[in-house]
Protein backbone atom coordinates (compact mmCIF):
# COMPACT_ATOMS: atom_id res chain seq x y z
CA UNK A 1 0.00 0.00 0.00
CA UNK A 2 2.83 2.21 0.18
CA UNK A 3 5.32 3.12 -2.88
CA UNK A 4 8.13 2.00 -1.32
CA UNK A 5 6.15 -1.54 -1.10
CA UNK A 6 5.60 -1.47 -4.45
CA UNK A 7 9.17 -0.71 -5.73
CA UNK A 8 10.34 -3.44 -3.10
CA UNK A 9 8.38 -6.27 -4.63
CA UNK A 10 8.00 -4.84 -8.13
CA UNK A 11 11.22 -3.64 -8.98
CA UNK A 12 13.69 -4.38 -6.19
CA UNK A 13 12.42 -7.90 -5.87
CA UNK A 14 13.27 -9.44 -9.22
CA UNK A 15 13.91 -7.21 -11.84
CA UNK A 16 16.84 -4.93 -10.89
CA UNK A 17 18.63 -7.66 -9.18
CA UNK A 18 18.05 -10.09 -12.37
CA UNK A 19 19.48 -7.44 -14.65
CA UNK A 20 22.65 -7.05 -12.13
CA UNK A 21 22.97 -10.81 -12.06
CA UNK A 22 23.18 -11.11 -15.96
CA UNK A 23 25.20 -8.56 -16.19
CA UNK A 24 27.89 -9.89 -13.43
CA UNK A 25 27.63 -13.44 -14.19
CA UNK A 26 28.45 -12.95 -17.85
CA UNK A 27 31.45 -11.14 -17.06
CA UNK A 28 32.47 -13.40 -14.24
CA UNK A 29 32.03 -16.20 -16.92
CA UNK A 30 33.18 -14.62 -19.40
CA UNK A 31 36.54 -13.13 -17.86
CA UNK A 32 38.63 -16.48 -17.40
CA UNK A 33 36.32 -19.53 -18.69
CA UNK A 34 35.82 -17.29 -21.48
CA UNK A 35 39.49 -16.66 -22.95
CA UNK A 36 40.31 -20.13 -22.39
CA UNK A 37 37.05 -21.12 -25.01
CA UNK A 38 38.31 -18.54 -27.37
CA UNK A 39 41.63 -20.15 -26.76
CA UNK A 40 43.10 -16.40 -25.92
CA UNK A 41 44.28 -16.97 -22.30
CA UNK A 42 47.60 -18.18 -23.33
CA UNK A 43 48.27 -15.25 -25.69
CA UNK A 44 46.99 -12.83 -22.55
CA UNK A 45 48.88 -15.03 -20.08
CA UNK A 46 52.18 -14.91 -22.38
CA UNK A 47 53.08 -10.79 -21.85
CA UNK A 48 54.54 -10.29 -18.42
CA UNK A 49 51.84 -10.18 -16.46
CA UNK A 50 50.93 -12.25 -13.20
CA UNK A 51 47.89 -14.34 -13.15
CA UNK A 52 46.49 -12.60 -9.86
CA UNK A 53 46.32 -9.25 -11.84
CA UNK A 54 44.64 -10.79 -14.78
CA UNK A 55 41.88 -12.15 -12.07
CA UNK A 56 42.07 -8.70 -10.54
CA UNK A 57 41.79 -6.67 -13.70
CA UNK A 58 38.55 -8.78 -14.71
CA UNK A 59 37.08 -7.95 -11.29
CA UNK A 60 37.40 -4.40 -11.66
CA UNK A 61 36.11 -4.59 -15.36
CA UNK A 62 33.03 -6.54 -13.42
CA UNK A 63 32.68 -3.97 -10.61
CA UNK A 64 32.47 -1.34 -13.15
CA UNK A 65 30.12 -2.33 -15.05
CA UNK A 66 27.72 -3.93 -11.68
CA UNK A 67 28.16 -0.54 -10.49
CA UNK A 68 26.49 1.33 -13.88
CA UNK A 69 23.49 -0.44 -13.50
CA UNK A 70 22.94 -0.41 -10.26
CA UNK A 71 23.17 3.44 -10.66
CA UNK A 72 20.90 3.19 -13.58
CA UNK A 73 18.73 1.19 -11.47
CA UNK A 74 18.90 4.35 -9.08
CA UNK A 75 18.32 6.73 -11.46
CA UNK A 76 15.67 5.33 -13.10
CA UNK A 77 13.68 4.51 -9.53
CA UNK A 78 14.73 8.36 -8.02
CA UNK A 79 12.97 9.79 -11.21
CA UNK A 80 9.99 8.01 -10.84
CA UNK A 81 9.80 8.77 -7.61
CA UNK A 82 10.13 12.11 -8.37
CA UNK A 83 7.77 12.59 -11.32
CA UNK A 84 5.09 10.86 -9.56
CA UNK A 85 5.73 12.69 -6.41
CA UNK A 86 5.89 9.89 -4.21
CA UNK A 87 7.74 10.98 -2.08
CA UNK A 88 10.51 8.19 -2.11
CA UNK A 89 13.90 8.90 0.33
CA UNK A 90 16.82 9.27 -2.12
CA UNK A 91 19.03 7.85 0.56
CA UNK A 92 17.23 5.01 0.77
CA UNK A 93 16.67 3.98 -3.00
CA UNK A 94 20.63 4.19 -3.09
CA UNK A 95 21.34 2.05 -0.42
CA UNK A 96 18.85 -0.64 -1.99
CA UNK A 97 20.39 -0.22 -5.20
CA UNK A 98 23.99 -0.77 -3.47
CA UNK A 99 22.76 -3.36 -1.90
CA UNK A 100 21.51 -5.18 -5.31
CA UNK A 101 25.11 -4.53 -7.02
CA UNK A 102 26.81 -6.07 -3.98
CA UNK A 103 24.39 -9.41 -4.71
CA UNK A 104 25.32 -8.53 -8.28
CA UNK A 105 28.82 -8.96 -7.48
CA UNK A 106 28.84 -11.98 -4.85
CA UNK A 107 27.51 -14.18 -7.96
CA UNK A 108 29.58 -12.85 -9.97
CA UNK A 109 32.60 -13.97 -8.41
CA UNK A 110 30.89 -17.12 -7.81
CA UNK A 111 31.03 -17.45 -11.56
CA UNK A 112 34.32 -15.73 -11.52
CA UNK A 113 35.93 -18.55 -9.37
CA UNK A 114 33.85 -21.70 -11.15
CA UNK A 115 35.76 -20.84 -14.45
CA UNK A 116 38.69 -20.09 -12.26
CA UNK A 117 38.79 -24.33 -11.21
CA UNK A 118 37.39 -26.03 -14.07
CA UNK A 119 37.84 -23.13 -17.35
CA UNK A 120 35.07 -24.16 -18.68
CA UNK A 121 32.22 -21.77 -19.32
CA UNK A 122 29.37 -24.11 -18.93
CA UNK A 123 30.04 -24.61 -14.81
CA UNK A 124 30.56 -20.98 -14.73
CA UNK A 125 27.57 -19.25 -15.80
CA UNK A 126 24.94 -22.45 -14.99
CA UNK A 127 26.71 -23.04 -11.72
CA UNK A 128 26.66 -19.45 -10.59
CA UNK A 129 22.99 -19.16 -12.34
CA UNK A 130 21.80 -22.60 -10.45
CA UNK A 131 23.43 -21.44 -6.94
CA UNK A 132 21.84 -17.42 -7.31
CA UNK A 133 18.24 -19.49 -8.77
CA UNK A 134 18.31 -22.12 -5.20
CA UNK A 135 18.95 -18.97 -2.78
CA UNK A 136 16.24 -16.97 -3.90
CA UNK A 137 14.17 -19.84 -3.61
CA UNK A 138 15.15 -20.32 -0.48
CA UNK A 139 15.24 -17.39 0.62
CA UNK A 140 11.52 -16.67 -0.34
CA UNK A 141 10.23 -20.61 1.07
CA UNK A 142 12.11 -21.03 4.09
CA UNK A 143 10.95 -18.26 6.43
CA UNK A 144 7.10 -19.50 5.77
CA UNK A 145 7.96 -22.43 8.57
CA UNK A 146 9.18 -21.23 11.81
CA UNK A 147 11.47 -24.46 12.44
CA UNK A 148 13.70 -23.66 9.18
CA UNK A 149 13.56 -19.86 9.22
CA UNK A 150 16.65 -19.33 10.11
CA UNK A 151 18.38 -21.22 7.29
CA UNK A 152 17.42 -18.34 5.20
CA UNK A 153 20.32 -16.63 6.37
CA UNK A 154 21.80 -18.79 4.76
CA UNK A 155 21.03 -17.29 1.11
CA UNK A 156 22.73 -14.05 0.28
CA UNK A 157 19.19 -12.82 -1.21
CA UNK A 158 18.53 -12.99 2.85
CA UNK A 159 21.23 -9.83 2.99
CA UNK A 160 19.80 -7.76 0.24
CA UNK A 161 16.25 -6.81 0.76
CA UNK A 162 15.15 -8.73 4.59
CA UNK A 163 15.93 -5.57 6.42
CA UNK A 164 13.50 -3.61 4.29
CA UNK A 165 15.77 -0.65 3.09
CA UNK A 166 13.60 1.09 1.31
CA UNK A 167 11.93 1.62 4.27
CA UNK A 168 15.34 1.78 6.92
CA UNK A 169 18.41 2.64 4.77
CA UNK A 170 21.24 0.68 4.66
CA UNK A 171 22.03 -2.25 6.93
CA UNK A 172 25.49 -1.78 7.06
CA UNK A 173 25.59 -5.27 8.60
CA UNK A 174 24.45 -6.88 4.95
CA UNK A 175 26.21 -5.26 3.26
CA UNK A 176 29.52 -5.81 4.84
CA UNK A 177 28.40 -9.26 4.86
CA UNK A 178 27.43 -9.61 0.66
CA UNK A 179 30.84 -7.35 0.18
CA UNK A 180 33.03 -10.24 2.48
CA UNK A 181 31.31 -12.61 0.41
CA UNK A 182 32.32 -10.73 -3.04
CA UNK A 183 35.89 -10.58 -1.54
CA UNK A 184 36.56 -14.01 -0.64
CA UNK A 185 35.56 -15.83 -3.95
CA UNK A 186 37.45 -13.21 -5.65
CA UNK A 187 39.87 -14.56 -3.41
CA UNK A 188 39.49 -18.19 -4.60
CA UNK A 189 38.95 -17.51 -8.21
CA UNK A 190 42.91 -15.83 -7.82
CA UNK A 191 44.08 -18.97 -6.17
CA UNK A 192 42.50 -21.59 -7.71
CA UNK A 193 43.51 -19.68 -11.50
CA UNK A 194 47.38 -19.91 -10.12
CA UNK A 195 47.45 -23.11 -9.02
CA UNK A 196 45.37 -25.02 -12.26
CA UNK A 197 47.74 -26.10 -15.02
CA UNK A 198 46.17 -24.56 -18.12
CA UNK A 199 47.25 -27.29 -20.58
CA UNK A 200 44.53 -29.33 -19.05
CA UNK A 201 41.24 -27.26 -20.78
CA UNK A 202 43.46 -24.85 -23.38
Amino acid sequence: GTPEGFYQVEMFGMMIPICILVVTIAIGTAALAGEEKRNTMGLLLSNPVRRSSVVVQKTWTMVLYAAIVGLAAFLGVAAGSLLGGLGMDMGNIAATCALATLLGLAFGALALALGAATGLTQIASYGAVGVAVVAFISNGFLPLNDSTAGWAKVSPFYYYLSSDPLFNGMHWGHAAILGGLFIVLVAAAILLFQRRDLRQTG
